[in-house]
């Protein structure tokens, strides 16, 4: 049985790391793309075109740019391993802010790194088709000491700050797993990405490197004789600070090789993004019947938890399956069959039981999340002339501000003032003080901000999980379910699927009887407004599809009683 588990966690492992591997070497070829841009607008020459183009791609494809280009390929290797970390790992639900940062806080911050290192070597390897005024450390000159070139400085730093900035600004957290509706190719995607990217990375750069002007006023201000110093106390160009930056400031072909260095790592870092997008996303073919030995099963890649990746893909290809045409070579006609030797629906068994396990699993999670949470408050009595009020609560609001002014001494000022003699000031600073010190002993944790926000769960942290990280893929598979049992009207020869029909609209029930039961709750649903309503009208457009087409043979079902009532508001079209 280990083994077998252990092939299993082999095989999806393997269908994971293919699209890894193909993302990172894809990667690595756009650096490539992206140097023969860079070189092709820095050698611009307009009256020799043919001998600006044949020499940008000389360089491109030299001995010595692949070989000066293998430090960033080996960061863009060592970056892709660091997005990939995160979709190995088994899902977990962190009910406190400060471990969910804690658990994050390793994945982040070599992201953070590699990011900023790729931001230096592309500028560093930029530079090395400038000229000597750019691309050096230290000038030269004769009967002098080396001189520090604060422009090629510029030019690194700007590489790093740009990488750490594309970092906070769109990458601090994990790539989202977003599934196209209208599947394309690999190219489309690709093509169609960097049509908008790219540009929009051109007009993206300006600001930021307006941004990065004032960040090296301020590290040139703080950090240039530090780093002269750490470089082994090489002479700076300029002694003076405002002379110098005014220098960097007013060099025009220093800012234009910023701008293009910034749109190009600016341009890189999100079209790498695109690319394990475009390959996480592929569409990946599971095995439906067990035909090759040791092939993935559809339905163990439903049941799979330790890579959430597995259980995503595997929902896809499902809602693809159930949505198919009814074609020779249509893998929904797999699910129809039965074991020979025995006739047994094996392979539609154990596709129904995952799902139906998985609808269960997350209805029963659901319900114990909104355990506890107080019931939504029926909206006050609209009258003509204004909105009733209850006494009750008038009272009430009336007694806490009058217990509120006299815990803390606030006068009204309609009553007027007494004069108090001198034991009387005495003895009331005696008390003030004595209510000082009792409020600065009694202070509570929760009146400091964000310590409720860091370390306390909120009471709907768990719900807003649910219904933004399981949602999505349940809602796919209640479609899946009521489409194929909708279609094996015409199709299923035997009936395998009738057998599991109470259980199916049993499990949607339920779910549809918490998903009522979560909107009744005193909760924001906008925050999860997307998810929560796309959950709630595929459990209703189900039960509509299931009611519709096996409305001729309900009571041939063998439904309990009570799901039989549940379903009558469908069966007549009257559910709202």
């Amino acid at each position: 049985m280990e083994q077998l588990v252990e092939t299993k966690d082999y095989a999806f492992r393997r269908v994971c790391t293919d699209r890894f591997v193909s993302a990172i070497v894809y990667s690595v070829g756009l650096q490539y793309f992206f140097m023969a841009i860079f070189l092709l607008f820095v050698n611009f020459n307009i009256l020799h075109p043919i001998s600006w183009i044949a020499g940008s791609i000389r360089l491109v494809l030299s001995l010595y740019t692949w070989f000066i280009a293998i430090c960033l390929a080996a960061a863009v290797v060592v970056h892709g391993v660091v997005l990939t970390k995160p979709y190995l790992r088994e899902e977990r639900y962190h009910p406190k802010q400060v471990s969910r940062l804690y658990s994050n806080l390793l994945q982040r911050s070599m992201s953070l790194a590699s990011s900023g290192a790729i931001g230096c070597l592309t500028a560093w390897l930029y530079t090395r088709f400038l000229r000597d005024d750019y691309r050096v450390l230290f000038l030269t000159t004769e009967d002098q000491p080396p001189v520090l070139n604060e422009r090629f400085l510029y030019l690194v730093v700007c590489g790093l700050f740009c990488g750490c900035y594309c970092f906070f600004k769109t990458h601090a957290n994990p790539i989202a797993i977003e599934f196209r509706i209208v599947l394309l190719r690999k190219v489309v995607q690709f093509r169609n990405s960097f049509r908008r990217i790219f540009p929009e990375s051109l007009r993206r750069s300006i600001a930021v490197s307006l941004m990065f002007i004032s960040f090296y006023f301020i590290f040139s201000l703080l950090c240039r004789y530090k780093v002269a110093a750490l470089l082994g106390g090489v002479r700076l160009q300029e002694e003076s600070f405002i002379y110098n930056f005014y220098n960097i400031a007013t060099d025009g072909r220093l800012l234009l090789y910023s701008w293009l260095l910034t749109s190009m790592i600016l341009s890189n870092m999100n079209l790498m993004h695109v690319l394990f997008r475009i390959f996480l996303t592929e569409p990946c073919e599971f095995g439906i019947a067990e035909q090759v030995a040791n092939e993935p099963l559809l339905a163990d890649a439903l049941a799979y938890k330790k890579i959430p990746l597995v259980g995503k893909l595997a929902v896809e290809d499902l809602f693809f399956i159930a949505d198919s045409e009814n074609t020779p070579g249509n893998r929904r006609q797999l699910l129809y069959q039965l074991t020979n030797p025995g006739g047994h629906p094996k392979n539609w068994r154990k596709l129904c039981d995952a799902c139906v396990q998985l609808i269960r699993a997350f209805t029963h999670e659901l319900d114990l999340s909104i355990d506890g949470l107080e019931h939504k408050q029926p909206p006050p009595i609209e009258i003509i002339g204004g909105t009733l009020h209850s006494t009750s609560s008038m009272d009430q609001e009336r007694f806490l501000r009058r217990q509120y002014n006299q815990t803390f001494g606030v006068r009204s000022l309609s009553t007027p003032s007494f004069t108090k003699s001198s034991d009387n000031l005495s003895l009331s600073g005696a008390t003030s003080e004595k209510k000082l010190t009792f409020g600065i002993t009694s202070l509570d944790l929760h009146r400091i901000p964000g310590y409720a926000y860091l370390f306390e769960e909120s009471n709907t942290a768990k719900s807003y999980y649910l219904l933004a990280m399981q949602s999505p893929s349940i809602t796919k598979i209640i479609h899946s379910l009521a489409a194929i049992a909708c279609r094996s009207l015409h199709e299923d020869m035997y009936g395998v699927v009738q057998n599991d029909l109470p259980g199916i609209i049993q499990s949607f029930l339920e779910l549809k009887k918490v998903v009522d039961k979560f909107g009744s709750k005193n909760i924001d649903v906008r925050k999860i407004d997307r998810d929560y309503f796309a959950l709630k009208a595929a459990v209703k457009k189900g039960l509509y599809r299931l009611c519709a087409a096996f409305e001729p043979y309900i009571n041939d079902l063998l439904l309990d009683p009570k799901d039989l009532e549940a379903l009558q508001p469908f069966l007549s079209l009257h559910e709202i």
